[in-house]
């Protein structure tokens, strides 16, 4: 089990109004590609590259720092049932915290 939860300076008062609109991995591609003037191909292939590693980097509980943005994934360990408590599985819980500090993309 995996969840995500987002941190930045905006206030949600419910899961409803942290609905917005999504952008497709081709949209991605495309504006990458329009607003840098690079092949859609390179900039897809770069694009799956950077998507796969942040995907193993969150699987194996690995913290993550890009510019703008920190990854941190925390396990709960399974548990089994007592008398007052079910039992329940290993628990993954992914944390995305938004920088707002201003800093150079190279960091």
């Amino acid at each position: 089990m995996l969840g995500l939860i987002a941190e930045s300076n905006a206030l949600f008062t419910n899961r409803a109004s942290m609905r917005t609109a999504s952008m497709t991995f081709k949209d991605l591609i495309s504006t990458i590609s329009t607003e840098n003037d690079i092949p859609a191909g390179t900039v897809r292939k770069v694009a799956k590259a950077v998507a796969e590693r942040i995907k193993a980097s969150v699987e194996s509980g690995e913290d993550l720092k890009l510019p703008g943005i920190k990854i941190k994934t925390v396990s709960s360990p399974a548990r089994e049932a007592t008398d007052s408590k079910k039992a329940r599985e290993e628990k993954k819980t992914t944390f995305v915290k938004l920088s707002t500090k201003k800093k150079d993309a190279d960091d």
